[in-house]
């Protein structure tokens, strides 16, 4: 019985009201990671809540930043730019922020990647800015772990006063920073901004260089008496932070980690004490004085002398980048991309050695590379990135041979197939040691497994054209035979029955079912691989039946050689994205999904194409067309009753087009390559008298070319470098699909099919 009373006693406790209540504030935990003040907390949406860490940079005048990749699962962004709150939710309260800003995505990646341990499992994923931070009263207690969050004080209330180790300063609010008054050495007004977005406390560099100590060592930063200069090193940098006292610079972590300060900007009030005196770093300015010297001696000289400083990772970078600048002799350009390599933690020299890799190719200093990855791979066993050292010997092998070592390739790209066997740029390299050494059908088979990833794919399409003739017993290089070859490699999908003209009450038309998608639309697990999977499906289950089946693709996100300006013209008048089927222009069903819905995808089309095949046209087409010297020759005679506005189009299309693109579809089914009437636009349709033709006749290469002026004017446009991967049309797999449209621009009132390579003769 006693027991249960005791239980029943902490009962209260259990249920009392958090020390702050929801808009009242709270304390938010915090630490130093690498430099950086992070906390750890979870972000909450209409659509779901996830945990991450966030930066606090009190100098960042922005509120809330945040990376892509977290906000697009909290479902606060809707697709017509209205935006719902996020909840940043800490321990005992949370903030409510309106929207998000972008973060540095690519920085928030590389620190997250170089700092997983030390931040747990949850990356960080943005940055709190100063904006949150305004209308509170705050209090850092950095080294303590923790900032708290209260209501302002009223405006009428005194400040406390100084009292003790405890100062107590008016401040000011300039550019939405808040200062702090201080002295130099000689008594000269400035201000000091309050920060936290960096770990060195900087002093601006015209101040510190008009004092003489360009290095920053300069001989007094104080407020009444607390002197900073004396606490850590000063680093000297260009301040672009303006205010009427004149800047003296910014505090940073390091200052924060010894002070606990207080900040009202209602009542415009600080209060700083000094919780530890910490030891002053005097290495840290030879480090800083070599900088300011650009002096690529001194900072070695700093590396070699304190190689365990905070500061020596920055060092190496710095010693590698001042090194390629004045041209140095290769030995000191090795030592110092060693120096990089080797200053990280034993568990990520492999992964540091593979970025510089990486850096430096694009810098175009290969030989420089090379060494940088044989500095790497005796730690890639104890990396934390099991795939680092393979990645690094896939590096390797692919310099290797541009340089014309094949064996020494092989070598390194043995041991990288060995750990990342689906890897497609090795992939692709090994093809190319094969291929040199003759040995064909090996490489063949490895550019069948580059083609099959986005990163490789284009460049295996034409190394597979370029193999495949010299196979002994190989088969004519095409569609086909990849779509064979990929075949299990690939996501597919196929229909288990077919369709049955019996099943419904034909209408007498052909159904037209378009597909507006693109080559680089999401990636192997959702985008336009759910709705190829599913149009691929829809594309078997109707093969006998009457419909016909075309894909536009449009250059979002970016463009392919897919593009062209037909689908541009035709999305445009549905105002189309890159994720529907349309069917005879008047019923939808979904062109993206995950590839695992793909059959949610493929049951929607069986459905709305059985509900349009049973509609009635009063329209006929009557459709010819061959194929003859590379020219497209025909007539579409339209019949039916007279409608003012009607436009008639002939699209020429191909059944399979190889484009590994980052959707990972590498065969795309039916692609509208060109229209041929009305100079690419349609023609207008006079049924006066019951009937109207068209006629046509255009060369292959015309419309060929008229494709690729297409995709020089969307990189005009900044539509970045489109490859001309599949820009030229095969003629096996030409068809072309004839259609009527409403004047609405967008119905389909009948339509016409003709396989154009089987009138060609196989042409």
């Amino acid at each position: 019985m006693r027991r249960l009373t005791l239980l029943f006693g902490l009962l209260p406790t259990f249920l009392a009201t958090p020390a702050f209540a929801q808009g009242q504030g709270g304390r938010i935990p915090v630490r130093v990671v690498d430099g950086r003040l992070v906390t750890a907390c979870d972000l909450s949406g209409p659509k779901r809540r996830i945990p991450v860490n966030l930066f606090i940079e009190l100098d960042t005048t922005s509120g809330l930043q945040l990376h892509n990749q977290a906000a697009a699962p909290l479902g606060i962004e809707a697709r017509d730019g209205s935006t719902k709150p996020i909840h940043i939710l800490f321990p005992d309260f949370d903030l409510e922020v309106p929207r998000r800003e972008l973060g540095d995505q690519n920085y928030l990646d590389t620190f997250t990647k170089y700092h997983s341990s030390e931040l747990g499992e949850n990356a960080v994923v943005g940055v709190m800015g100063g904006e949150l931070f305004a209308d509170w009263h705050l209090v850092l207690n950095v080294g303590a772990g923790w900032i708290e969050l209260t209501p302002p004080w009223d405006a009428e209330r005194e400040p406390p006063q100084s009292e003790g180790e405890r100062i107590v300063t008016p401040i000011t609010v300039e550019n939405e920073l808040t200062w702090l008054p201080v002295h130099y050495g000689d008594g000269t007004p400035a201000a000091f901004a309050i920060g936290s977005a960096r770990y060195d406390s900087l002093i601006d560099a015209q101040v510190a260089a008009s004092q003489g100590h360009p290095a920053g060592d300069i001989e007094g930063l104080s407020i009444q008496g607390l002197d900073f200069s004396k606490l850590v090193a000063l680093r000297p940098e260009e301040i672009i932070q303006v205010h009427p006292d004149g800047v003296a610079g910014i505090m940073g972590v390091n200052l924060l980690e010894s002070l606990r300060v207080e900040i009202d900007r209602r009542g415009r009030w600080a209060a700083l004490e000094l919780r530890h005196k910490p030891r002053y770093p005097a290495e840290e300015v030879d480090y800083f004085r070599a900088l300011v010297e650009e002096d690529a001696d001194g900072v070695e000289d700093f590396l070699e002398a304190h190689r365990e400083s905070r500061l020596a990772r920055e060092a190496a970078d710095r010693l590698l980048s001042l090194r390629l600048d004045e041209f140095a002799p290769s030995a000191d350009t090795e030592r110092a991309a060693e120096w990089v390599v080797e200053t990280q933690p034993k568990d990520l020299k492999a992964t540091r050695a593979l970025d510089l890799m990486v850096d430096l190719e694009d810098a175009g200093e290969k030989e420089l590379a090379l060494r940088a990855g044989e500095f790497g791979v005796p730690y890639g066993r104890d990396d934390r990135y099991p795939n680092a050292i393979h990645h690094i010997h896939g590096r390797l092998g692919h310099i290797f041979i541009d340089q014309g070592d094949v064996d020494e390739a092989w070598r390194h790209l043995l041991s990288a197939a060995f750990g990342v066997p689906g890897d497609g740029p090795v992939n692709l390299d090994l093809g190319r040691v094969y291929e040199a050494q003759g040995r064909y059908r090996r490489a063949f088979s490895r550019y069948l497994q580059a083609v099959i990833q986005p990163d490789s794919g284009p460049a295996a399409v034409e190394a597979l054209g370029r193999v495949q003739p010299l196979l002994a017993d190989g088969e004519r290089f095409s569609v086909e035979l990849i779509d064979r070859l990929i075949a299990g490699k690939v996501r597919s999908f196929g229909a288990a029955t077919r369709f049955d003209p019996k099943s419904i009450e034909l209408g007498g038309r052909v159904t037209l079912v378009e597909f507006f998608t693109s080559a680089h639309l999401g990636d192997e697990k959702a985008g336009a691989i759910g709705g190829a999977l599913g149009n691929q499906g829809a594309l078997a289950y109707f093969e006998d039946a009457p419909v016909a089946f075309l894909a536009w693709h449009l250059p979002n996100p970016i463009p392919s050689p897919l593009c062209n300006e037909a689908a541009e013209l035709r999305a445009r008048a549905f105002g189309a994205d890159p994720q529907i089927h349309i069917i005879d222009g008047v019923l939808t069903a979904p062109g993206a999904a995950r590839w695992h819905q793909a059959d949610q995808v493929y049951s929607a089309l069986q459905k709305r194409i059985a509900e349009a095949l049973a509609r009635e046209s009063e329209y006929d087409l009557e459709f010819q067309a061959h194929l003859k010297e590379g020219r497209v020759q025909g007539e579409l005679v339209a019949f039916g009753p007279e409608w003012e506005g009607l436009t008639a189009h002939v699209v020429l299309a191909e059944k399979g087009v190889l484009f590994p693109g980052r959707s990972t579809v590498v065969v795309h089914r039916r692609v509208a390559r060109a229209e041929l009437l009305g100079e690419g636009a349609g023609a207008q349709v006079d049924l006066g008298e019951g009937e109207a033709s068209f006629p046509f006749d255009l060369a292959l290469k015309d419309l060929e070319r008229r494709n690729e002026a297409y995709l020089d004017r969307l990189e005009a446009q900044g539509g970045g470098g489109v490859p001309r991967l599949s820009i030229d049309f095969d003629p096996t797999q030409l068809y072309l699909v004839a259609f009527l449209v409403a004047p609405d621009g967008r119905e389909v009132l009948q339509a016409a099919e003709v396989d154009l390579a089987s009138e060609a003769g196989g042409e």
